[in-house]
């Protein structure tokens, strides 16, 4: 559609060369710079031109009050303020034909050049689309292969969260476990140290009691000999 368009502007403007007077197509073609220094210097030309003819008029005008026909005197002062004048306004309107004309061939240069770099300038263009949708697919691959990294970055400490958990409260447990045997072995021991001193203060009370017996039959003993009684065995008679 834009080449369409260009196309038609070359067209256009082609038609409006056409439109140009005969005279100006046949003219050969001319240097643009001096063209465009010519249009200039009429056109400083003519502002020279009027401001002296306004000048000239301006001195004529009092000097015909001197003389003896006035009015006809101010008229021919008029009118060649007029001739100047109007050579002065020709002047300007051939320096803006020819400002138009430089104007018009550098339009059509630049439609020309464009119809001419239209095809050049698609395959450009769509070089440039296709770069862009290749750079954009590889950022949105790289996007997502990022995303795809940090998903699975998230669920690889997620999962070493859990194990680190599980395994801890593993631990926990194992710990647990192994104090509670203690725990258990602690009090076994103590209570068997408890009856083994039981058992030992019971076979000392015993052996006290025995010792304290025989303490106390010795005693009888010897006190029944200092008494000259027999003892309880001695006294018996055999076959009583």
């Amino acid at each position: 559609m834009r080449l369409r368009h260009l196309t038609l502007a070359a067209c256009l403007s082609s038609l409006c060369l056409a439109a140009l007077p005969a005279a100006a197509e046949e003219a050969p073609v001319a240097d643009p710079a001096a063209e465009i220094a010519r249009a200039k210097g009429m056109k400083e030309e003519a502002a020279t031109l009027r401001k002296a003819a306004e000048a000239r008029f301006a001195e004529e005008e009092i000097a015909c009050y001197q003389r003896f026909l006035v009015n006809r005197c101010i008229d021919q002062a008029r009118a060649k303020r007029v001739a100047d004048v109007r050579k002065a306004r020709e002047m300007d309107v051939e320096a803006g034909r020819i400002e138009l004309a430089e104007k018009n061939r550098r339009y059509a240069e630049r439609q020309a050049e464009a119809v001419e770099l239209a095809p050049q300038k698609a395959v450009e263009r769509s070089e440039q689309e296709a770069r862009a949708r290749a750079d954009n697919e590889s950022r949105l691959r790289q996007l997502s292969d990022k995303e795809t990294a940090r998903v699975q970055r998230e669920q690889e400490g997620k999962a070493r969260a859990v194990q680190e958990v599980a395994e801890r409260k593993r631990k926990d447990a194992a710990d647990a476990t192994r104090r509670a045997a203690e725990a258990r072995a602690a009090a076994v021991r103590a209570e068997q140290t408890r009856e083994g001193k039981a058992d030992y203060e019971e076979r000392a009370r015993k052996a006290a009691e025995k010792k304290a017996e025989k303490a106390e039959k010795a005693r009888q003993s010897e006190q029944d000999k200092r008494s000259g009684k027999p003892s309880g065995d001695a006294g018996l008679l055999p076959g009583k």
